[in-house]
């Protein structure tokens, strides 16, 4: 039987689990504001910064079909002290490269080390917890995820403002090592040698062709990350737009951002309620809708000549709708796998981080100095997402798969 932790341990292991998991998306957030900077210091190609957001995407992508079945086999702790390791290494790397297709190799271990938060943490809590106490865990470390790229582009653009863009990694290198310490010290071993498991590689890829086979999960998967893609697409092309175009200083720009992930959080809390009624399907399509509508309204704006705010309030209504999208997503594509819902969700997660490399690289490629670029991205996304959800996704007939 599995020992719990007394509530203070508790809530130090929740306060580390949610470091862990908000790795990612700091590491994501607060380099943002130094895109423009690294455009115009570093040496590579027309669009290449958006090209290092692509790479971490990419990494980030392969991270979430490793670590799950490694941390099975040899234990969860050893598997986040080495993802961690590489994750320090790497963003060391990152502030002594000298040039855009150096950072974008870098970028790609570093992703590969801070994909292990995520997914080992979310392992960690079913390891430790069951039900209510399981449910209550998932949400703090939920809390600190979304509290992160709340605060992640302000501490970048600060950093960035007073030292350099170098200082941005450094600061992200020092976290990994806090993590590390917080891990070794704080973070025991949740699963015991008579309890790890060795899956085989067919035993993998059958999986992955039962969930991929399944066309209301394969609908719902799309359909979430084509609306995830509008989301990275506003993540590559958002610190141009506001920093270059809109002429915001780079140390305000995480206010901008910032607001988009309020609305994101606003929208997470209206669906918590609302869904209990609804459903997760009917709320999905209804946030794709939005997201549509927005995007479509946003396109626009970038096609005539306007003030910021014909940019900000559409994509406030885009970015936002991520927070009804996101959960039924993954809500309704786990819905037919009880059995393997690991499996389902890291192939959800393995193609949404797929989807923003190739965005981000879209992105990169398209640009031209105007707000053009991000804006269509978007509307693609989006308008494809629509197409998806209407074309693939029917309500699943009960006893199915």
């Amino acid at each position: 039987m599995t020992m719990q932790p007394v509530p203070s341990d508790r809530r130090t292991l929740i306060l580390t689990l949610g470091a862990l998991s908000a790795l990612g998306a700091a590491s994501i957030d607060m380099y943002l504001p130094a895109l423009p900077s690294l455009a115009e210091q570093l040496p590579g190609p027309v669009g290449g910064a958006q090209f290092t957001l692509s790479a971490f995407f990419l990494g980030m992508a392969f991270s979430q079909l490793v670590y799950g079945p490694l941390s099975d086999a040899i234990g969860r702790r050893t598997v986040l002290l080495g993802g961690l390791l590489l994750f320090v290494l790497a963003s060391l790397a990152c502030a002594m490269a000298e040039s855009i297709p150096q950072l974008i190799g870098l970028r790609v271990l570093q992703a590969l080390g801070a994909g292990v938060g995520g997914v080992v943490a979310r392992a960690i809590v079913r390891d430790l917890y069951r039900g209510n106490q399981a449910a209550s865990a998932q949400s703090l470390i939920n809390l600190a995820m979304l509290v992160t790229p709340l605060l992640a582009p302000i501490i970048g653009g600060q950093l960035l403002t007073r030292f350099h863009w170098q200082s941005i990694f450094l600061v992200l290198a020092l976290l990994g090592v806090t993590c590390i310490a917080l891990t070794f010290f704080k973070v025991d071993e949740s699963l015991p040698p008579q309890k790890r498991t060795t899956t085989h590689l067919t035993t993998l890829l059958g999986g992955y062709a039962r969930v991929l086979g399944n066309r209301y999960s394969l609908g719902c998967i799309l359909t979430g990350a084509f609306a995830f893609g509008a989301f990275f697409a506003y993540l590559a092309g958002s610190p141009f737009v506001f920093i270059e175009i809109y002429a915001i200083p780079a140390e305000h720009y995480g206010y901008f951002f910032s607001t988009n992930i309020v609305g994101i959080m606003i929208a997470a809390f209206i669906n918590s309620r609302v869904v209990l009624h609804a459903g997760p399907l009917l709320m999905l399509r209804i946030g794709v809708c939005i997201m549509t509508l927005a995007a479509i309204v946003l396109l626009w704006s970038a096609s005539v000549p306007g003030q910021l705010w014909h940019v900000v309030v559409p994509l406030f209504f885009v970015v936002g709708s991520i927070g009804i999208i996101g959960a039924n997503a993954i809500s309704c594509t786990l819905q037919p796998f009880s059995d393997i819902a690991g499996t389902a969700a890291a192939t959800f997660g393995f193609i949404q981080m797929l989807i923003g490399a190739l965005v981000g690289t879209a992105v990169g490629l398209l640009h031209d100095g105007s707000a053009r670029p991000m804006c269509l991205v978007i509307a693609v996304m989006a308008l494809t997402a629509l197409g998806l959800c209407l074309s693939l996704i029917r309500e699943p007939r009960k006893g199915t798969e």
